[in-house]
């Protein structure tokens, strides 16, 4: 931990400078932003849909020395292979970022234009829209269409497009809600300094056989995919190209805040527990009518964080699926952990070829 604290007073310095200044809201020429794959579920009641806008903004930071301090506050040694420091770099970039808080982004959606929420010290903005649903149609291509681009406006001299994309989810349906370290990118979390290697050092490799039964899955009607993951948001980039390169549908990502500036850092190694059951229930809840798949693995607590969601909703969970990864594997484990739940309903698997 001696090495973290450099790391953190060179961080902040550079994130609390960059605060100090008035700010206009609008987004800078130098600062950089993200749409997050929104979602939108319809309200029957109101007859509208409810979109979730999620964005990050920041500024990129050349990395020099403080990628050197961060690969040490990690305890990772790069070799002085080319390809190995090009993915450090890669995907380090994404966390010594500058965020830029406070400013307010907006976006056109159609013809109507929304002012999110002005973006915290994490650089992250949210906002809930209310969308007429006679007016959602006017903006789909297709009658079939289940997803409607939208673009930030940027100042006028700003020619770049930042675009994002958002999901309407039909309230009924198929979802599938899956984790993604070692349930479809092998990632060995059990084994922290492989997990790190795995995260920052090495190509991502695709868990075998499980793009194509995702694939099937999605060939499905109204199926959506909701990936879940204990991974900080910085690595939403390298993870959706990993989604897309590897053939796994596209879908929405749930994921978690982290900072260096604060006692997050911890949370990036904390037990997930909690904050998975909470993201997992609160899309239940919003989805009530939609039933639910849930694919995870045996590395940490997957089966236990699933058989107790399945008990709390056991009309919404039609099938779960974990993905054997480490020795704790047990029948008896299992046992435990579906209990009182339908043998017909959970399945844990070596091979997609066992799945039945």
């Amino acid at each position: 931990m001696k090495i973290l604290i450099p790391i953190l007073m060179l961080l902040l310095n550079s994130t609390s400078h960059a605060a100090s200044w008035p700010w206009s809201g609008q987004l800078k020429s130098d600062e950089q932003l993200i749409f997050f794959p929104a979602e939108a579920f319809y309200d029957a009641e109101h007859q509208r849909w409810t979109a979730l806008i999620h964005g990050w903004v920041f500024e990129p930071n050349v990395l020099g020395e403080v990628s050197s301090l961060f690969r040490k506050s990690l305890d990772l040694s790069v070799d002085g292979n080319s390809e190995t420091d090009s993915l450090f770099k890669q995907r380090a970039r994404w966390f010594i970022v500058d965020n830029e808080r406070k400013k307010r982004i907006k976006i056109q959606l159609g013809q109507q234009v929304f002012k999110m929420k002005k973006s915290g010290s994490n650089g992250h903005f949210n906002k809930t829209l209310k969308l007429n649903v006679d007016y959602v149609n006017t903006l789909k291509k297709t009658a079939a269409d289940s997803t409607i681009s939208f673009q930030a406006i940027t100042p006028k001299k700003d020619k770049r497009i930042f675009r994002g994309e958002l999901h309407l989810i039909s309230p009924k349906g198929v979802s599938v809600i899956s984790d993604i370290d070692d349930t479809i990118k092998v990632s060995n979390v059990i084994d922290k300094q492989e997990l790190l290697a795995n995260t920052f050092l090495r190509p991502f490799k695709a868990a075998p056989g499980m793009a194509t039964l995702y694939k099937k899955w999605h060939s499905q009607q109204d199926t959506v995919f909701h990936y879940v993951s204990a991974s900080p948001w910085q690595l939403y980039p390298v993870l959706s190209e990993f989604i897309q390169a590897s053939a796994f549908p596209s879908g929405l990502f749930y994921m978690k805040s982290f900072r260096w500036k604060d006692s997050s850092f911890l949370n990036l190694f904390a037990d997930p527990i909690e904050y998975k059951i909470n993201i997992i229930e609160s899309i239940l809840q919003r989805y009530p009518q939609r039933q639910f798949i849930l694919v995870g693995d045996s590395g940490e607590k997957d089966p236990e964080v699933y058989g107790k969601i399945a008990r709390k909703f056991p009309k919404q969970i039609i099938r779960i699926l974990i993905r054997k990864v480490g020795d704790n594997n047990s029948e008896s484990r299992f046992t435990t952990a579906f209990l009182n739940l339908n043998q017909d309903i959970w399945q844990a698997f070596k091979t997609t070829q066992e799945i039945k």
